[in-house]
């Protein structure tokens, strides 16, 4: 009898969380197709990133309106003299001080630099643009009367249509694109926020130690008074930060357990280990008892659900089917945040 009625419950909860994240995709707005001329700072926090900042640079330098500073964030390659030989300006910084984390802190350094531009873009160094990026965010910004707008980018590599799926859903039930939840949503690749709000609001000084900075940053905007959007601006951008699994598996962990802490302290780990397991028998549970009805449910509701990503990411959508392996890979990823101490990143550990 309880294995009937775990199975029912999953197939239940399967469509509900599809529906849900299917019609949070569906308010999504796509980035402007016009363009609109504004002064904008663009800062670039980069460590050890010589071999990704040409992709970006090429596309970034010369955006009307646009000056480009490269935070060289203690690196030990050439990153400096890369960012000046494709028209950056450079900024050294010898690595983050006591109390910060490490990018907060170069994109502090970078804003220090502003002059009268009117708008500050973040960029990791591991995104390439169109060369239209800055003047059409600035451009749905005015349309959507926002303060900020954010995008992931796309990528390649198999983590884009087995692990990030999945993900993604969870980054909606945490952290809404409307802003209405209890944190609003950045996403690292690319924030673009007027400046005027960003410095009423505290600036970076006041995330300091957060390395949940995206979220954090539009969630501090949003909580000031100012108007938040996640917009889909996919098309202008790539990433290969995210290439491979592992590097994949990385980002999201040097994020998820700091940030656990530093929200819940030492419930966090408790916190991810229940829910490492339910996402684990959550997956799982369809496959195992396929021949349910409710299985075929659940199995249909979660790859729809995962389609709704690959498709918008230009990953293959056959790889839908593979859904509910991917939440028992989630599973499996949140039991490593909360068991496995510690992270590293950029050869830094944060967590």
């Amino acid at each position: 009898m309880m294995g009937v009625v775990s199975v029912a419950l999953s197939g239940a909860l399967s469509v509900v969380r599809s529906a849900r994240t299917i019609g949070q995709w569906k308010h999504v707005p796509a980035v402007s197709s016009s363009s609109k001329a504004a002064s904008v700072l663009a800062v670039v926090p980069a460590r050890n990133e010589e071999a990704a900042l040409p992709s970006l640079l090429s596309g970034l330098v010369g955006q009307p309106g646009v000056r480009v500073v490269v935070v060289d964030d203690a690196s030990e390659d050439a990153t400096a003299a890369v960012a000046r030989s494709h028209g950056a300006e450079v900024i050294q910084s010898s690595g983050p001080p006591a109390g910060w984390a490490g990018k907060v802190a170069a994109m502090h350094l970078g804003v220090g630099a502003a002059q009268d531009e009117e708008w500050l873009l973040f960029l990791d160094a591991d995104v390439t643009c169109t060369p239209d990026l800055a003047g059409r965010l600035v451009a749905s910004a005015a349309e959507l009367g926002a303060d900020l707008v954010s995008s992931s980018a796309r990528g390649d590599g198999v983590a884009w249509w087995f692990l990030l799926p999945a993900f993604n859903t969870l980054v909606f039930e945490g952290s809404p694109p409307d802003g209405r939840g209890v944190t609003a949503l950045g996403v690292g690749h690319c924030i673009l926020v007027r400046r005027s709000v960003f410095l009423a609001a505290g600036g970076w000084e006041a995330l300091a130690e957060t390395h949940a900075d995206d979220v954090g940053l539009a969630t501090l905007i949003r909580d000031s008074g100012g108007v938040v959007r996640f917009i889909d601006a996919t098309s202008l951008l790539t990433t290969s930060g995210l290439d491979s699994f592992g590097d994949t598996w990385r980002s999201l962990r040097k994020s998820i357990q700091p940030s656990m802490r530093e929200m819940f302290g030492p419930w966090g780990r408790v916190l991810l280990v229940a829910a490492g397991l339910l996402h684990l028998a959550y997956g799982l549970i369809p496959v195992l008892r396929w021949r349910s009805p409710w299985s075929w449910l659940a199995w249909f509701a979660q790859a729809v659900s995962h389609r709704e990503f690959v498709r918008r990411v230009g990953a293959p959508e056959v790889s839908a089917v593979l859904a509910p392996l991917s939440w028992a890979t989630i599973g499996v990823f949140l039991l490593d945040c909360a068991l496995r101490p510690g992270a590293e990143w950029k050869g830094r550990r944060v967590g």
